[in-house]
């Protein structure tokens, strides 16, 4: 039996996403900005790593063990798949990631549910009318460098 999401915005209605959730909206960041990379095509951890600072211009930046973390819960609500083979003209064999078909459905309806927030906040003029656009925006160099190092759940370090 599928429902479809009901919300305020049309398109979101629209995209026939089962119920119950695989996961509940709104996504985490990470969780959210996962998808959108693997909604331009499979990539490998490092990979998604690199293309997620990259995406978002240096502001997020995702250590290895929330990224797998992230990964895992991901496979287990079935938006993403896993498989084994190579990339970047490596022979290396490596976990490559790709979207599922519902995993693209997921990242539909909350890329629509964000604008929709985007959509109300233009509703208020304070928020909108500071001459210099991206004022409020926190810029790039107040994250740390990329080399840090970042420690897992099981207390070793982690590059």
């Amino acid at each position: 039996m599928s429902q479809l999401i009901q919300g305020t915005h049309a398109r979101a209605q629209a995209l026939a996403v089962p119920l119950p959730l695989p996961l509940p909206l709104p996504l985490t960041h990470p969780i959210y900005h996962i998808l959108l990379v693997l909604a331009t095509g499979e990539r490998h951890g490092y990979g998604l790593r690199r293309a997620i600072i990259a995406s978002t211009e240096g502001r997020m930046r995702v250590g290895s063990g929330s990224l797998y973390r992230s990964l895992d819960v991901l496979l287990a609500a079935g938006l993403i798949d896993e498989t084994r083979g190579a990339l970047d003209d490596t022979p290396k064999l490596r976990r490559l990631f790709r979207l599922t078909d519902l995993g693209e459905r997921i990242a539909r309806a909350e890329t629509e549910r964000l604008a929709h927030l985007v959509t109300v906040a233009r509703r208020v003029p304070r928020l909108w009318d500071d001459p210099a656009p991206g004022a409020l925006l926190v810029p790039p160099t107040s994250h740390p460098p990329a080399s840090h190092t970042a420690h897992s759940a099981c207390g070793r370090e982690e590059s």
